[in-house]
């Protein structure tokens, strides 16, 4: 039986079962009660407290899934795991028998794998990131301009920039392992996404999906949103008023110009790759391009004369005005 608390669905084992074996991909994990930190001092976040990220694994899954290729698992048993406790789909089970709690997740929440039980901060630089995760060393404010530029939105996060520490082995298409090849260790990116914070001691560590790393910034810089030198098809944008008419004479009613956004293009990665030939796409639009989008997928920055700048990607784009 069972019954949903927030991202766990919590289910109750009957006395007379003493163990379980998870389906596909699942893993069994066993973890500490909540806290600010880790037994080893790690700190944690606070919106990772409530279900805390560290854990061992117990048990893994039967590897069956839809279809004929076997899932191949990146963890086994005794690993101490880092894993995203914002997801949805994991299992919290409760043995009657033993009195005993595991969480069932799929092994893709897991962000990476810890040397040992009980880590500390000199523990953290040895995490390995798993499928298509980027481990960054995380830069401190340099007091420049970029003290003026913050994200609009709910999280008003300041622009984030790193240093990759480490980089997982890629995810699974088709029983074929894709590796992370955008960019390399020691390469100093712009992350969007809070992706999951690592406090250790004087170091801040991030873990992020490689799809939120944006671009190249230069180190030598401010931190600009204008020195970003996007990847993939990720494009840095300056924000106008919209028009009430195209050039070529296409009316934009109220309706529709209030529900998008009006942008020129700075700057564009030079293109996503094809998911089937793997070829660089060129870009679409290029530099002095007007662009309309709506604006639920962007990432917004103002500076302090309240000129917004964006950054978003190609598909997210309506249309071209003229």
């Amino acid at each position: 039986r069972g019954v949903r608390v927030g991202a766990e669905t919590e289910m109750v084992v009957p006395k007379k079962y003493s163990s379980v074996k998870a389906r596909g991909d699942r893993i069994l994990v066993a973890v500490p009660e909540a806290d600010d930190t880790s037994s080893g001092g790690i700190y944690l976040p606070t919106s990772m407290r409530s279900k805390p990220g560290f854990g061992k694994v117990v048990a893994l899954g039967d590897g069956k899934l839809d279809g004929s290729i076997p899932y191949e698992f990146q963890v086994k048993e005794g690993d101490n795991l880092l894993f995203s406790t914002f997801t949805v789909g994991r299992y919290k089970l409760t043995y009657e028998e033993k009195g005993e709690e595991v969480v069932m997740m799929r092994e893709g929440d897991v962000i990476g794998i810890m040397p040992r039980d009980e880590p500390d901060y000199s523990d953290v630089p040895e995490l390995e990131p798993l499928f298509n995760c980027v481990m960054l060393r995380m830069a401190r404010e340099t007091g420049g301009r970029s003290s003026k530029v913050f994200i609009l939105g709910p999280g008003r996060e300041m622009p984030k920039c790193g240093h990759i520490h480490k980089l997982g082995p890629g995810k699974m298409e088709n029983g074929i392992r894709k590796p992370i090849d955008d960019f390399k260790e020691n390469d100093f990116v712009m992350i969007i996404g809070g992706g999951t914070q690592i406090d250790a001691g004087e170091e801040q560590w991030n873990v992020v999906d490689a799809s939120y790393i944006a671009g190249y910034m230069p180190f030598a810089s401010e931190r600009e949103i204008w020195d970003l030198e996007p990847i993939s098809d990720w494009m840095v944008l300056k924000e106008e008023e919209p028009p009430e008419t195209t050039k070529s004479g296409l009316f934009l009613n109220q309706p529709l110009a209030g529900q998008t956004s009006l942008a020129t293009v700075l700057k564009t990665g030079p293109g996503a790759k094809d998911p089937l030939t793997k070829e660089v796409v060129p870009m679409e639009y290029k530099e002095g391009d007007k662009l309309m989008f709506k604006p639920d997928n962007l990432k917004s920055y103002e500076d302090e004369e309240g000129e917004r700048y964006l950054l978003l990607r190609q598909r997210d784009i309506i249309l071209k005005v003229e």
